[in-house]
């Protein structure tokens, strides 16, 4: 990891006050557009991205269309990757997953994806969603920090008003990602 791009991030977490930033979405305890360029950073810090994503960095966005705290998440998720050309060298493409829909699974082994972004979810067993990650070898981040506790690899918390990344050590493992120690010095991490 470039020492530019950790001096980016640690820029981002330590000095990125919430509360002047407006309102957020009442599901998530940091907004979209806040959680979106940070998880990008994060992904810089996965050694084994460029081998698992190839020239493309496809992220699905995982959501239910009726719910309505998941389909502000996923606009909102779609507007600020929209500005995301490029992550590590890497272009950034995006397609969705309609849980309400569609089968997980099914989806990702027809459209593989190697990060998976979950919006806020009801009546889905969020470890169903772990599974179909790890099977997929697609590293999950959501902005619901109880996801983490459930599976998920990566997120982001409220801490006082500033975001606070969480990382779910095992579950980042298990879908394939090698984060740098210099990550999980920033991150709360679990295992």
């Amino acid at each position: 990891m470039a020492r530019g791009a950790r001096l980016t991030l640690v820029i981002l977490v330590a000095w990125m006050p919430l509360r002047a930033l407006g309102a957020q979405d009442s599901a998530m305890e940091v907004p979209v557009a806040i959680q979106v360029p940070l998880f990008l950073k994060v992904l810089t810090f996965d050694r084994r991205l460029d081998a698992r994503a190839g020239h493309d960095l496809v992220i699905a966005i995982v959501y239910q269309k009726g719910n309505r705290a998941s389909t502000v998440a996923r606009d909102d998720a779609l507007r600020a990757l929209g500005g995301a050309h490029q992550v590590a060298g890497l272009t950034v493409r995006t397609y969705t997953i309609d849980l309400d829909r569609e089968s997980l699974p099914a989806v990702l082994e027809e459209r593989p994806a190697h990060v998976l972004y979950v919006t806020p979810l009801r009546g889905i067993n969020i470890l169903d969603v772990a599974d179909a990650a790890r099977a997929a070898h697609a590293t999950t981040i959501t902005g619901m920090p109880e996801y983490i506790d459930l599976g998920l690899a990566v997120g982001v918390r409220l801490l006082g008003d500033r975001p606070k990344l969480m990382l779910n050590l095992t579950a980042s493992r298990l879908e394939g990602a090698d984060f740098s120690s210099e990550l999980l010095r920033l991150a709360q991490v679990s295992r």
